[in-house]
């Protein structure tokens, strides 16, 4: 789907967990993704090639400016994936489910056990696909990495080993893309700068199930805030006479001409792409005029699409508007963290940012 055409779904409306996918083939280069609206809803997620080796462990660094509630058991969020699962001969699957705070149980303190945390929350990936429900435990651990108070940390079983061996992945799954919203996860509305979320994935040695933990990879989504979009507009008296019935009618209208503007962090986006509606149709872009009469003021829609220009991860099949889109820095993107001790930094992100404004402009009657 065009972007022009989600900024109209998006605006006409008033407008991601974690991806893992294995083969044998030795290419490990995953993304991770966070995007965010005006009023500082959350989503993040992550999408790796089929041809990836698989993922053991990933652990994802939220900045210090968002804020990490304690949650009480219950729905945080939605989840939706993909996955190909190789007991159904490879066949690409949607998942759907919810993202849960729930209370440790025996399995999930076996589960933090063995994945090398001890969790201050436990949440739960529940995801259903095939008619079977599947179960990612997520854990939130405090951090010891500067600036960095609290990371979401993963751990999967190995899907490319023989069928029947112990842990293996239910039905053989390589989760490709997943994405993830979970209201325990603030925003700030003040905050400044560049807010770089990281991660840190590490693989599988292919079809054996052993982490090979000297291919540990950091990949990053920046979120440069604030967002300011501007409108800026003005009305031209229009008369014109028209001869109905042998009178000399006098007929007023009103030209509306407008200009947009928009930066992240004081500069200007990636990418960005504006429309401007009127009665849920586009009239415009960034830039543009529309003529009424007969009217005493019109309402207008500013729907602005920053950094959505050149990826996506789907939230199921086929792709539609509510995919996780965002801008590919590709490794010139990601800056190495300093306490990640010289572990390759191999992409970086900026996610979607959606802008949605409505103004009324008074025009001319007479």
């Amino acid at each position: 789907m065009s972007k022009k055409g989600r900024l109209a779904l998006v605006a006409c409306a008033a407008f991601a967990s974690l991806a893992f996918a294995g083969t044998a083939l030795a290419s490990y280069a995953p993304k991770i993704v966070v995007t965010s609206t005006d009023d500082y809803s959350l989503s993040a997620g992550v999408v790796i090639s089929n041809a990836d080796t698989p993922t053991a462990k990933v652990a994802i660094y939220i900045p210090s400016q968002y804020s990490v509630a304690t949650a009480a058991p219950g729905k945080l969020g939605s989840v939706t994936a993909t996955a190909s699962a190789a007991d159904l001969g490879g066949a690409v699957l949607p998942l759907t489910g919810e993202l849960d705070a729930i209370a440790p149980t025996a399995a999930t303190i076996a589960a933090a056990q063995q994945c090398g945390v001890t969790p201050a929350q436990t949440w739960n990936l529940h995801l259903t696909a095939a008619g079977q429900s599947l179960d990612i435990p997520m854990f939130v651990v405090a951090s010891q990495v500067p600036g960095y108070p609290w990371s979401l940390v993963v751990c999967l079983p190995p899907p490319d080993v023989p069928t029947g061996t112990p842990g293996r992945a239910t039905f053989g799954a390589k989760l490709l893309s997943a994405t993830f919203s979970a209201s325990a996860i603030k925003e700030p509305p003040t905050g400044s700068g560049d807010l770089r979320w990281t991660s840190l994935w590490t693989p599988y040695n292919p079809g054996v199930g052993t982490v090979n933990a000297s291919g540990t990879v950091e990949v990053q989504s920046n979120r440069p805030l604030p967002v300011a979009g501007t409108f800026s507009h003005t009305q031209k008296r229009i008369v014109k006479y028209k001869t109905v019935n042998g009178k000399r009618v006098k007929q007023v209208s009103t030209k509306i001409t407008w200009t947009t503007n928009v930066t992240e962090n004081s500069k200007p986006p990636a990418d960005v792409v504006t429309v401007v509606l009127y009665k849920n149709k586009i009239v415009g872009r960034g830039t543009g005029s529309l003529t009424v009469k007969g009217v005493k003021s019109v309402q207008l829609t500013v729907a602005m699409d920053l950094d959505g220009g050149t990826g996506s991860i789907p939230t199921g099949q086929p792709a539609g508007p509510d995919d996780l889109y965002y801008h590919d820095l590709g490794a010139a993107g990601c800056i190495a963290t300093p306490a990640f001790q010289g572990l390759p930094c191999t992409n970086g992100t900026l996610g979607e940012y959606f802008i949605l404004g409505k103004f009324t402009i008074k025009t001319f009657t007479k």
